[in-house]
């Protein structure tokens, strides 16, 4: 008697699987405007964000910076909010024409001042050289004005009669620079940025020193090694400076 052929299940075909869907790279952004709107800072979810516009005038030598609003402040206040209002400031410069300010709002850390202010008189070799300070404060009726944070924009990336516009994170100010040790003497270059403390400090220039205590000698070495954007103090627009400890 023939054996008993063993069937074995067919094989089914699995179904075709659907194509893979193909992302497509977004679109390329333009680097002036990716540079306007980038987020550099780290501390941004803590500080806040800025709405504002820019636009220089040829033909009237002026140019208009609309502050527009702010997002997510740093509280300063007790009840969790803040007074805030924005400072305008042409570096280098230390005169009050280079100096301009918003109106406070109060309790709020989303403030919307939708509010122009305008720089008369600009060439465009001042487009060239100064750049635009803008400071967030907080306001305090009974101490001492409170600085939140900043944001700073060269002018000569701006275009002539062509308004940009931004939204950038603020920032602090730029901490000291510190150097390493060396040997049995200890040194440290500073390169203080300005420190607003009041609101309303003006800038004075900027001042690069050096500092290194000498066991050897028992003594601390002071260098003094440069000064930039000292403030004019003399008619023709410059000085005669030094140094004093």
């Amino acid at each position: 008697m023939p054996a008993a052929r063993e069937e074995r299940p067919t094989r089914q075909a699995a179904p075709p699987s659907a194509p893979t869907p193909v992302r497509q790279p977004p679109p390329p952004q333009d680097e002036e405007e990716d540079e306007a709107n980038s987020y550099d800072s780290d501390e941004a979810t803590t500080l806040g964000a800025m709405e504002f516009s820019l636009l220089y005038d040829q033909e009237n030598s002026s140019l208009s910076c609309t502050l527009i609003r702010a997002k997510g402040l740093k509280p300063m206040d007790s009840n969790g909010l803040a007074d805030p209002y924005v400072k305008l400031h042409l570096l280098p410069g230390a005169s009050k024409a280079n100096k301009l300010r918003t109106k406070t709002l109060r309790n709020t850390r989303n403030p919307m001042w939708n509010e122009t202010l305008v720089y008369h008189g600009l060439t465009e070799e001042d487009m060239q050289r100064k750049t635009l300070r803008i400071s967030v404060c907080d306001e305090d009726k009974f101490g001492h004005n409170e600085f939140i944070g900043e944001t700073r924009f060269a002018l000569k990336k701006l275009k002539v009669n062509q308004k940009k516009n931004f939204n950038v994170c603020l920032e602090r100010v730029m901490p000291m620079k510190r150097g390493g040790t060396t040997g049995s003497s200890r040194g440290m270059a500073l390169y203080e940025d300005e420190v607003d403390r009041g609101g309303d400090v003006e800038e004075r220039g900027k001042i690069l020193v050096s500092l290194m205590y000498s066991t050897q000698q028992g003594g601390l070495i002071i260098g003094i090694v440069r000064c930039v954007h000292l403030a004019a103090m003399d008619a023709n627009g410059y000085s005669d400076p030094f140094v004093k400890l």
